[in-house]
Formats: structure tokens, sequence, C-alpha cells
């Protein structure tokens, strides 16, 4: 079984923005699921963390974006989602993924 990680931006200015941004992941997550991936997908894995058990914020953004880069490098495949190049992350996200010569699919050069 192939795995892939859903790469793309997290972070809204508000509420809406993000709740959109992690429906996207899902959206396509789902899909690649339908089709016999393995997936990762941050943004479903760890919303709820985030917002129902991290109030004190003992969580930070780098706590998550090394559990994300853990994640990314035991994965086949990345799929970059659109607008991913305005979000430091997924750039990082992408970087990297290309230094381990993962194949990159979805919105990417």
């Amino acid at each position: 079984m192939k795995s892939i990680y859903i790469s793309g931006p997290y972070t809204a200015p508000d509420r809406e923005g993000e709740d959109k941004n992690i429906l996207t992941a899902a959206r396509v997550a789902a899909g690649y699921l339908r089709d016999g991936w393995a997936i990762f997908c941050p943004h479903t894995m760890t919303t709820l963390i985030d917002r129902e058990f991290n109030s004190d914020r003992a969580i930070g953004y780098q706590d998550y974006l090394t559990l994300d880069l853990y994640w990314l490098a035991k994965c086949d495949a990345i799929h970059m989602l659109p607008g991913w190049r305005d979000s430091n992350g997924a750039t990082l996200e992408y970087l990297m993924a290309k230094a381990l010569g993962l194949q990159i699919r979805g919105d990417a050069p």
C-alpha cells in the first residue's frame, strides 16, 4: 500500500477560513483513501486536539511541525493543496519531500 501526506495551508485569519482549509484537505484525503492509499492528513488529525485540548497552548506550532515532518518522512508521496505556496509549513513540507525524493502530486511545479 502506498502512503501519501496531504500538505497545504491550515491557519487562516479566522475560524471560517481555517475550517475551509481543513475541509479542502479532508476532501482530497478522502479521495486518496477511496483509491487505496494510506493517508496522513495533519489538518484532520490535529484540529480537534488543538481546538479542544490545547487551550493553554502547551502544544505549539513547532510541536505540530515536528510531528508533521516525522510522518512526512514515512510517506511515499505528498499532495500539495492549492495555496500551499502561501503557507510556511507547507513550503517546508514541500522542500523536505523534494529532498527525500518523494513523489509530488497536486498543485506543485
